[in-house]
């Protein structure tokens, strides 16, 4: 009958999980249970039960998976305790379980450590204002109580009882000393707990190691009776280690139930032995085995043969990996898998045998390298291997976080339709990651923010927030540029501020507050722009807002009251029933989901909240709590994971390594195998007695890991991957990988031969040695392939000698222009490739956008100041715009700030007495001027037409004038000269305004002086202007290879040395003395083109040099020959006021 079970407690041995898996299914197949029974499946991992359940449905086994209950084992163990026990005796959740200890300790820990006088503890639990450390110390010694409670239940008894002793090894021990204050403070739980009960559970167990014990005592009793709901059988699939309490229970339930154990054993022969004399016969299985060999030898405990013969025919269902059952020999790969099987020791000598590439090794300098070369060896196995899928390939880091970015970076890069798009999928990535939640991190860390512009900006990149104050994307970029120009920075007031020791009587302490920006914003809706930048009660209106437009700022005002009720609670302490009150309102003030995604994680955050005030019931907690542990408690309690958490999402699979989760793949790649990174360090508590009383079946992460590793090893079929950073990206300095690797490479170089190598690949994706002739490295980048080409092409081109004959157009092929406004003169004067980039194309390069500014101003830079100053000198009441100045929050607060405006303020009051004299001699202002100019060129004639503005009429002739508050001359002050780069601004139309017949003069007045450019000849003029249409057309086919300051400077530096050689008689024809010229002025524009010590150069400041020139070797033999064309006339014409030009 199909209920007619055989029970025991039967363990079957195997090397590979899919035979395991088989003969599960095998036997729930051969074997089912009534139809309304479920079967029951304990596995520890999420990803071995969606393994295990995708192989279920598959239409080979039993093509559906239904009915089916899988559990982690702790708790279908305690659902048996209360099964047998019934709820009266065993709760739901135990007094002493660790989330609830946590609690209660922290309750009882300052008057426990006072009252004993426990120094260690006392040092956590003074000076703690937060409550922090008193909060990381109850989860720690909670910890060590959870783990005495599963691995050490008889001293935990011996305590309970007044016995302060420890049994180890057969025998009993006194506490030391300092130790006993563990005893004391496990007597001083039971008592809270029995005091803090409530009478009708006072029958209830207060313990696990009492709820086991008496478990244990039922189930055993000769006239015990099978539980109803019991399961009829019980399955253990997959899982490598197990409490010795758990194993103890299942073993009891055998007596009703078929308890079959699926184990995974890396070894068909015995190996239980001592290590150290099993590490001779096969080193790896002796350095990664350890936790294994102690669970298996548990299991002999308990193992029943005779009935787990009566099921099956054998126990041991082990497949040697290098049995050759087709004509492929066996690999490296699995001959070292065979050996660890077989026990066999290593040979004297290493078998010659080629690297059939099945164990693959690969050194970095980062994780994003080591993820970059992944892609490209996984497309490469995916060609060699047709009838490979993606979802054949597993990839197991140490560290998700770590990986999770550079994951998305190269994977994520590619659209599915790309040619290079793998498929792929993350699990483990942490809720935390979630952009909502990070915004609630940020909510909850309010009375530690100083609330600045980028933090408001990032917490609106949540569509939840945005939903909630009713915006949109383009809403939220108005408002940040509003916000912007109101100069806000950080902090809600003035009072917010002091926190910060801000002194509320500092002058102009407002300024940069979202309080001052907000006023800014409204009195300039109300004002408009009626009174200019006319200041009321202390207030800059801010003329952004108009209209419908005015709702935004509405929704802002409303984010800021509710920042400031939140802030108001959150900086004081509650109770945990206070403290859920004041989190679900934070909740529902900030979040307002617009998908599915968000309500479930608020729906997880409301009931984490319920639980956790649930465990502060429990544990009789009402005192306040600071918010710095309610906000770690909480954020925290979302990494727990479970059963339903993700595992296959399709595509190339990515997880963390974990215990258990070893499930086969054709390929295995393990990557941030680095020393210290793996096996994961954890640094033993100083009180925890487990680590110096070892027992067999103890966990220790380390030995976890190790076994992991052993796993992950025997679960590749075809190939393994392992990658780690070889090399600091920094300086290239040697890193050694996980000692696990090493371990690995020398078992492979005892056993092999030729090594299995592992090479270092190269710093960057795009290094020209994956692109070499014979190259030993390989990458399907083909991108970068394409711009290695293309760069090695455009330098080769640029190996001419220095003095080449500037390339010349024919004349069929550039243009014929009949209208030109000033305007492109200027753009081909100013930065002769936007000519070809802007006029021609039509193209606009943006640059990345500037980050926001969080801080106020403490100094002024240069170009800051030269702005205030300008700002001045075009105000029409300089003392009004003043006090604009001063309100407008782009100022130092204080003294600091009122000194830089008062200097910039007698700046523009000396620059103004100086051009008072040309206002005197040219006394007509003009509003503008329009010239309209046909000038003769070869192809024709071409109308040259300019508005000048900035013009002055008097009995001398015109006068074209600009006022700077800066430097207007550079040089030394007996040998100034004018600024090239102030005065190529009125050049183009002063150049006009002289070949149109007007008689002209242009000055630019600064600080230093006074530049003039003088009237010039009409012929001379129109000369000039037909040089730079040629120009222009020339600039018009292709970037013309000269840029602006590097133009200016060569020409510059060719006028100083034809002076020097002049004055010095020297022979002008000498050609070693050009040569030396032409060098020293290019070396001069290089400089001017870029310079890493300086940020205005051509290359850095603009981006049309950047897209057509990356460096200056490009320009070198055209430069010569283009920029005297351009600027030689304005550098020869030049002069300062007073002097001869």
């Amino acid at each position: 009958m199909a209920h007619a079970l055989q029970p025991g407690f039967m363990v079957f041995h195997g090397n590979r999980l899919e035979d395991l898996r088989d003969l599960t299914l095998g036997l729930l197949k051969n074997n089912p249970l009534p139809p309304l029974v479920p079967e029951t499946l304990l596995v520890q991992s999420n990803g071995m039960k969606h393994w295990l359940e995708m192989a279920l449905a598959d239409d080979s086994a039993m093509g559906i998976c239904a009915a089916t209950q899988t559990e982690l084992p702790s708790s279908f163990v305690w659902r048996m305790y209360r099964l047998v026990l019934g709820p009266s005796v065993v709760p739901v959740a135990m007094p002493f379980d660790k989330q609830a200890l946590v609690w209660r300790l922290w309750r009882l820990l300052p008057e426990f450590a006072q009252t004993h006088q426990v120094a260690p503890l006392l040092a956590y639990v003074k000076n703690d204002p937060l409550g922090r450390q008193r909060y990381q110390l109850a989860q720690q010694v909670a910890d060590v109580f959870d783990g005495y409670q599963s691995y050490r239940a008889d001293w935990l008894s011996d305590w309970a009882e007044g016995r302060f002793v420890l049994q180890h090894m057969g025998e009993r021990k006194a506490l030391a000393p300092d130790q006993v204050w563990q005893a004391q403070l496990w007597q001083l739980l039971q008592q809270d707990v029995m005091q803090t009960q409530v009478p009708e559970l006072a029958s209830q167990c207060v313990s696990r190691a009492e709820v086991h014990s008496q478990f244990m005592r039922k189930v055993q009793q000769p006239s015990a009776l099978m539980p109803e709901g019991l399961p009829p059988r019980i399955v253990v699939f997959g899982i490598s280690n197990l409490p010795l309490q758990v194993v103890e229970a299942l073993a009891a339930l055998g007596r009703w139930s078929q308890v079959v154990l699926m184990v995974q054993n890396p070894c068909q022969e015995y190996w239980g032995h001592d290590m150290d004399l099993m590490a001779q016969q096969n080193s790896l299985l002796a350095s990664w085995g350890q936790q294994g060999r102690d669970y298996l030898h548990a299991l002999e405990r308990f193992d029943q043969p005779e009935n787990a013969l009566s099921l099956m025919s054998k126990q041991s269902y082990f497949v040697d990996p290098a049995d050759v059952t087709a004509q492929a020999k066996p690999t490296r790969l699995q001959k070292i898998q065979s050996d660890i099987l077989t026990l066999n020791p290593m040979p004297a000598a290493p078998e010659a045998l080629v690297d059939d590439g099945s164990i693959q090794m690969v050194q970095a300098h980062s994780a994003q390298r080591e993820v970059e070369i992944l892609h490209d060896r996984l497309w490469d196995w995916f060609d060699h291997n047709p009838a490979w899928k993606p979802t054949d390939v597993m990839v197991m880091v140490p560290d998700m976080a770590t990986f999770a970015a550079h994951i998305q970076a190269v994977f994520g890069r590619f659209p599915p339709q790309h040619p290079r798009h793998i498929p792929f999928s993350v699990a483990d990535t942490t809720p935390r990651q979630v952009p909502l939640v990070q915004a609630l991190e940020f909510l909850l860390n309010l009375p530690e923010a100083r609330i600045t512009l980028s933090e408001w900006l990032s917490l609106f990149e949540v569509s939840a927030i945005r939903r909630k104050f009713q915006m949109d994307e383009a809403d939220v970029h108005t408002l940040k540029n509003w916000l912007q120009a109101a100069a806000v920075r950080w902090g809600l007031d003035l009072a917010h501020r002091q926190k910060w020791g801000i002194p509320t009587d500092m002058p102009h302490a407002q300024q940069n507050t979202w309080a001052y920006g907000l006023q800014r914003l409204l009195l300039g809706y109300a004002a408009g722009q009626a009174d200019g930048n006319a200041a009321w009660q202390g207030v800059l209106p801010l003329p952004q807002v108009a209209g419908l437009s005015a709702l935004k700022v509405g929704h802002l005002a409303s984010w800021l009251e509710a920042v400031a009720i939140s802030l108001e609670q959150l900086c004081h302490a509650h109770t945990p029933a206070q403290w859920s009150a004041v989190m679900h309102d934070l909740m529902a003030r900030f979040f307002e989901p617009d998908n599915e995604a968000d309500e479930r994680m608020l729906l997880r955050l409301k009931q984490e909240l319920t639980q956790w005030q649930s465990l502060c019931d429990q544990a009789g907690l009402s005192e306040p709590l600071p918010l710095t542990v309610v906000r770690e408690h909480w954020l925290s309690a979302l990494e727990s994971a479970g059963l339903q958490q993700r595992f296959f999402g399709g595509g190339v699979q990515f997880s963390t390594l974990m215990p258990m989760r070893a499930i086969p793949f054709k390929g295995l790649c393990l990557l941030g195998m680095n020393d210290g990174a793996y096996p994961r360090q954890s640094t033993p508590r100083d009180f925890d007695l487990m680590t110096d009383h070892w027992r067999a079946g103890d966990r220790s992460r380390r030995e976890d890991d190790r076994y992991l590793f052993l796993e992950a090893f025997l679960s590749a079929r075809e190939k393994l991957y392992i990658s780690w950073q070889g090399r600091r990206s920094t300086d290239n300095q040697l890193m050694p990988p996980s000692v696990l690797v090493s371990q690995l490479r020398d078992a492979l170089k005892a056993r092999f031969t030729p090594e299995t190598p592992a090479c270092l690949q190269p710093l960057q994706a795009f290094s020209a040695q994956y692109f070499q002739p014979n190259a030993k490295f390989f990458t399907y980048a083909d991108d970068w392939g394409k711009a290695q080409a293309a760069r090695s092409a455009l330098m080769a081109a640029v190996q001419p000698p220095l003095l080449k004959e500037v390339p010349t157009q024919s004349d069929a092929d550039l243009p014929v222009i009949t209208e030109w406004p000033i305007s492109e003169c200027m753009r081909l004067l100013k930065q002769p490739v936007e000519v070809y980039w802007r006029s021609r194309l039509g193209v606009q390069l943006k640059g990345p956008e500037e980050a926001l500014q969080d801080d106020e101003n403490f100094a002024l830079s240069g170009l800051d100041r030269y702005l205030v100053g300008r700002s001045l000198l075009e105000a029409d009441d300089i003392a009004q715009h003043l006090e604009a100045e001063t309100l407008m929050g782009l100022l130092p607060m204080g003294a600091a700030g009122q000194g830089v405006l008062k200097q910039q303020y007698e700046a523009a009051l000396r620059v103004k007495d100086r051009a008072a004299p040309y206002s005197e001699n040219y006394p007509t202002e003009l509003a503008a001027l329009s010239i309209d100019l046909l000038l003769s060129m070869p192809w024709g004639n071409v109308r040259i037409s300019a508005e000048i503005t900035n013009l002055r009429q008097g009995d001398l002739g015109y006068l074209q004038i600009t006022s700077r508050p800066g430097a207007v001359a550079t040089g030394q002050k007996d040998q100034q000269t004018a600024r090239a780069d102030v005065l190529i601004n009125l050049w183009p139309s002063h150049v006009l305004m002289c070949a149109a017949g007007y008689k002209v003069r242009s000055v630019a007045v600064g600080l230093d002086g006074v530049a003039v450019l003088p009237s010039l000849e009409a012929e001379s003029a129109k000369q000039l202007l037909s040089q730079w249409l040629t120009v222009y057309r020339h600039a018009w086919v292709q970037p013309l290879p000269v840029t602006f300051k590097a133009g200016l400077a060569f020409v510059t530096e060719q006028a100083k040395q034809a002076q020097a050689n002049k004055e010095a008689n020297a022979d002008l024809r000498d050609e070693q003395m050009l040569a030396q010229s032409l060098e020293k002025s290019l070396d001069k524009a290089s400089k001017a083109f870029a310079d890493n010590f300086a940020e205005d150069t051509d290359l850095a400041r603009s981006l049309y040099v950047q897209r057509s020139f990356d460096h200056f070797d490009l320009l070198r033999h055209a430069l010569p020959q283009w920029a005297p064309l351009l600027y030689e006339d304005l550098i020869r014409v030049a002069c300062m006021e007073g002097e001869a030009p």
